[in-house]
Formats: structure tokens, C-alpha cells, sequence
């Protein structure tokens, strides 16, 4: 968790085009990573950095590799625990400075809940703001031997928690963004950004299971879910 999300959205649209006014970052050149339905892990992502350069959108890849570029993806670190990020060596000198910290742009996430027959698929699910607005994830990056970012994940709502006890640090406004991504702000001063979203701020609907496999893609993903397969009664004698 988090482990496949959305981005659904196209490139000049009214909220990205927003978003790069109120950052000052100049957006990608490649409409790469906007229109996404079905983002997995290793995946390049669209994400808002700041560093030397400035603040501007960027691709990078979700699973961050600290060390070699050819790193085994099993040891890929693809999400970040807030609540350890300033004890644990692979992510407490990135919180620490702001040009290490980045903004991952989405409008949902997936999370797949269990059917009590374990014989049929599990049932994936779709969260998202109450509103269907894009937001963004908190996340850490850093160009190392290869340019990849993990997400941060926090503590459920009551609305997340029946599915999964972890999601991720949503910063839905603007002035959190800008916060994420304040060079003034260090790794404590930022920590109160990373609590679980306010439950009423959640919304969560069935996704389509063609979402299962992360080679799909496409609008396919949040289609009307099929109905659930009647119970099948065994009759004796």
C-alpha cells in the first residue's frame, strides 16, 4: 500500500495547467504520465520537484533506489512510512531537505478487498477526494544512480481503515504544496502534513476488475463494476 493509483487527467487541462501557476513549475515538455488509469510500481510517474533548478514537473520512476541503478526491483522501496521517515536511513536525510521531497500528482488510489469466498477474485476499489478533484501524494525522491521518488504513506481513515490499515499522505490544497516543498521546512516542520485525510474528505467505489492486472490500462479500469456472481446453494439428499 500504496501500490497502483490513477491519474487521470490530460495534459492543459484546468488543474494541472492550475497547479504549475501555483508551484511556478514549468510543466513536462511530454504529456507522459497524464491519462493514467492503472499506474504501477517501476512505472515512470508524473511528479512536482524543487531543487537547484527550481521547481518544475518531471517524470521519475516509482521505487526508490537508493544505490545502483540496477538495483533488484524486490528491494525498490515503492512506499515510505511517515511515521519512521526521520529514523530509517533511506529516507530520513531526504525528508530532512525539501529538494529531496516531491509532490506525486494523482486523482485516486486502489485497494483490493478480500471476498469472504476465497475461491472468487478479490474485489479492487477505487478511493478518491469526495469532490473527484486531482490532488497529490507526499512523496521522496532523488536522482541517485537512477531518478526515482517513493510515496508517503500514513495511517488509515475510518473510510480507508475496512480495507487496508495504511494510506497514502494526501495533500489536497495548494498551501500544502507549497509547504512539501518549502526549502524553510525540515523534516519535523513537515511532519504535521503527513496525518490520514479527514474521513469526509474520502470517497470509495467499486472499481472494474480489468484493473487486476497492472498491463491494463485505460478508462476500462474505473468502469460500472460487473454484479457480483449469485451464491450458490449446495442442496443435500
Amino acid at each position: 500500500m500504496c501500490g497502483r493509483y490513477s491519474n487521470t487527467g490530460k495534459k492543459g487541462d484546468a488543474f494541472h495547467v492550475r497547479m504549475a501557476q501555483l508551484l511556478g513549475a514549468s510543466p513536462p515538455k511530454s504529456d507522459h504520465g497524464y491519462e493514467r488509469f492503472n499506474i504501477a510500481p517501476t512505472q515512470e510517474v508524473l511528479v512536482a520537484v524543487a531543487d537547484e533548478d527550481g521547481r518544475r514537473m518531471q517524470h521519475l520512476r516509482w521505487g526508490l533506489i537508493r544505490g545502483r541503478a540496477d538495483a533488484n526491483p524486490r528491494f525498490q522501496m515503492i512506499n515510505a512510512r511517515a511515521e519512521s521517515l526521520r529514523e530509517r536511513p533511506a529516507y530520513r536525510d531526504l525528508v530532512q531537505d525539501a529538494e529531496h521531497r516531491c509532490l506525486v500528482v494523482a486523482d485516486g488510489w486502489y485497494e483490493w478487498q478480500k471476498p469472504e469466498d476465497p475461491k472468487l477474485q478479490r474485489r479492487p476499489l477505487h478511493y478518491s477526494l469526495a469532490e473527484r478533484r486531482p490532488f497529490c501524494f507526499a512523496g521522496l525522491w532523488t536522482a541517485g544512480a537512477a531518478p526515482s521518488c517513493a510515496i508517503v504513506t500514513c495511517e488509515a481513515n475510518d473510510v480507508a481503515r475496512p480495507i487496508h490499515d495504511r494510506m497514502p499522505a494526501v495533500l489536497p490544497e495548494a498551501a500544502e504544496w507549497d509547504a512539501w516543498l518549502d526549502p524553510a521546512l525540515d523534516g519535523q516542520a513537515v511532519a504535521e502534513l503527513l496525518a490520514p485525510l479527514a474521513s469526509d474528505r474520502l470517497a470509495v467505489r467499486p472499481a472494474h476488475p480489468f484493473v487486476n492486472s497492472s498491463r491494463n490500462e485505460g478508462p476500462e479500469c474505473l468502469a460500472a463494476a460487473p454484479p457480483e456472481p449469485p451464491v450458490q446453494l449446495r442442496l443435500s439428499g
